[in-house]
Formats: structure tokens, C-alpha cells, sequence
């Protein structure tokens, strides 16, 4: 659907996000209150309503690169806080989920490396196990990353708390889990 004063060549990444999404950015009033919800916005590049300012724009190559290379891509937790806090609405993790998968398409690589690593493995964990080994999970990541004792004081202080368990009992079921997942 072309917006009033909107040219074929212009519609672009906004309307291609509304589809896919089921929004209508229209609906947005730049209140800002995503942001003032957001748990983890002070760590992005780019505020929640100013990801959606620049969905909205859409035009320029240049937006849709800042937003395929953005922060929030990787740290984004889909709390939904944003969600429920929009007077609109707005799904603004699902617009977020959108772009990481149109960034994995066209191989844009992940801003935090870090983050995007210890996701790869937190879904390997739930679906080898059907739940989260913590001790294995980051055992992997540490391995990973050959940053084997930067917080080794830490883990040895949740480990004799007992917050870290050697062994975490698998879950029945976890055929039905590995279907969530995507997997066969």
C-alpha cells in the first residue's frame, strides 16, 4: 500500500516490515514510551522508537544498513515490555526478529560477536537436552571464546552456593522440543 505523496520506487523496507510483521508504523505516535520500558535499550545504538523512526524512513540504503548492523539485533531479549508499554501496540521485538533474520539472509555479520555466540549455544543447549545446562553452556562458551578464567572466581562462588549443578536432568519429551526449534 503506498503512503500519500509515495512513489513504486520508495515503498521499500517499511511496507516490506509492515507485511512481514503485521503492523502499521502509521500508528506510532513517537511517544517514546518503548523506550522508557525497554530493559536492555540503554545498551543499544539505537532506542526502540528510534528504530521504528528509522523503519519508517526506510527509504535510503543507508537507514536499512544501520539497521541490519544495530546493537539491538543481538541484544534484544523480546521481554515485550515495549509491547505493553506502546499505546499502539507496536510489536517492535517481532520488527526487531524480522531484521536479524533479513541480516542472517544477507550475511550481515552480528555487531556484538559475543552475544550472538552464547545464543548459537544456549539453543544448542535446549535442543541437545531440552533445557540449560549452565555449567555446560558456559563451559562451551568459554571454550569458544579461549576466555577460560576471566570469570572462573565467580563460577567457583555459584558452584559452592549451588547454583551451579554438575549434572542437569534432561526433560521428557524432547522430540517436542526439538520441533519447536525447528529441527527434526
Amino acid at each position: 500500500m503506498l503512503r500519500y505523496g509515495q512513489t513504486i520506487e520508495e515503498k521499500g523496507l517499511r511496507q516490506e516490515v509492515e507485511q512481514a510483521c503485521g503492523v502499521d508504523l502509521d500508528l506510532c505516535y513517537e511517544c517514546g514510551k518503548c523506550s522508557g520500558g525497554c530493559s536492555t535499550g540503554h545498551h543499544y545504538d539505537f532506542t526502540p522508537r528510534k528504530i521504528i523512526q528509522l523503519v519508517r524512513l526506510g527509504k535510503p540504503r543507508s537507514i536499512e544498513d544501520k539497521l541490519l548492523n544495530m546493537d539491538a539485533l543481538s541484544i534484544c531479549v523480546s521481554c515485550r515490555l515495549c509491547v505493553e508499554r506502546c499505546p499502539s501496540g507496536i510489536d517492535i521485538p517481532g520488527i526487531i526478529d524480522y531484521l536479524r533474520e533479513r541480516a542472517l539472509r544477507q550475511a550481515v555479520p552480528p555487531k556484538r560477536v559475543k552475544v550472538d555466540l552464547f545464543n548459537t549455544l544456549f539453543l544448542e543447549e535446549i535442543s541437545r537436552r531440552g533445557r540449560v545446562s549452565e555449567l555446560s553452556l558456559m563451559a562451551r562458551f568459554k571454550m569458544k571464546t579461549r576466555d577460560l578464567t576471566s570469570d572462573a572466581a565467580t563460577g567457583m562462588r555459584l558452584f559452592l552456593r549451588g547454583k551451579l549443578k554438575l549434572l542437569t536432568p534432561g526433560v521428557r519429551g524432547r522430540g517436542e522440543v526439538k520441533k519447536s526449534l525447528g529441527e527434526r
